[in-house]
């Protein structure tokens, strides 16, 4: 079964089969996932995207540039135009998105909490206190091994995220895989 029953601890395997069938991760030209590689911002933002309802519309191109240091030739520019545009993912107060830089914890947890339907005004508390509480609560938690908010995401633990993130109950109550259609 592709769908293993929720809440159970998935093997590296069964992890990383589904989120390849699901195009939410797949690993290089010869199957290597790169598990201890940390993850950027770019690279989480498509995850996101493809784990999204907007998964299948993302195309590899975009006109215009969402943010001045994500020009519309970078190879990830159309997935964090759609990104922003649903509202998964904000850049930085000066303006820019940083997408080489790696992702932390607390940001790639807000935006699984995004896709799950929760925004800002669910959370009580500075950031990002509300969205970890919600993430341990939520056992989105399963299998992630970064220890703290600023802890940098390696692929292994966005694989776990993502993984956990299909199981979740949604801001709705539905497991959020069944709303990906």
């Amino acid at each position: 079964a592709l769908f293993p029953t929720a809440l159970a601890v998935p093997t590296v395997e069964t992890a990383a089969q589904t989120l390849a069938a699901l195009d939410i991760m797949v690993g290089d030209d010869s199957g290597n996932l790169m598990l201890d590689r940390a993850v950027t911002r770019a690279e989480f933002t498509k995850m996101t995207i493809a784990a999204s309802i907007y998964g299948d519309g993302a195309g590899s191109e975009t006109t215009i540039s969402p943010y001045p240091d994500v020009p519309y030739t970078h190879w990830a520019a159309s997935y964090i135009a759609t990104a922003v545009e649903a509202g998964y993912v904000t850049g930085y107060l000066d303006g820019t998105f940083r997408p080489n830089h790696t992702i932390t914890l607390a940001e790639g947890v807000t935006m699984a909490l995004r896709l799950l339907g929760y925004g800002n005004a669910d959370f009580s508390g500075a950031y990002p206190s509300g969205q970890m509480a919600m993430y341990r609560a939520l056992k989105l938690n399963e299998g992630v091994t970064a220890a703290s908010n600023t802890t940098t995401l390696t692929r292994r633990d966005a694989m776990a995220l993502f993984y956990n993130l299909l199981t979740a109950a949604n801001k709705g109550g539905q497991i959020y895989l069944t709303t990906l259609g």
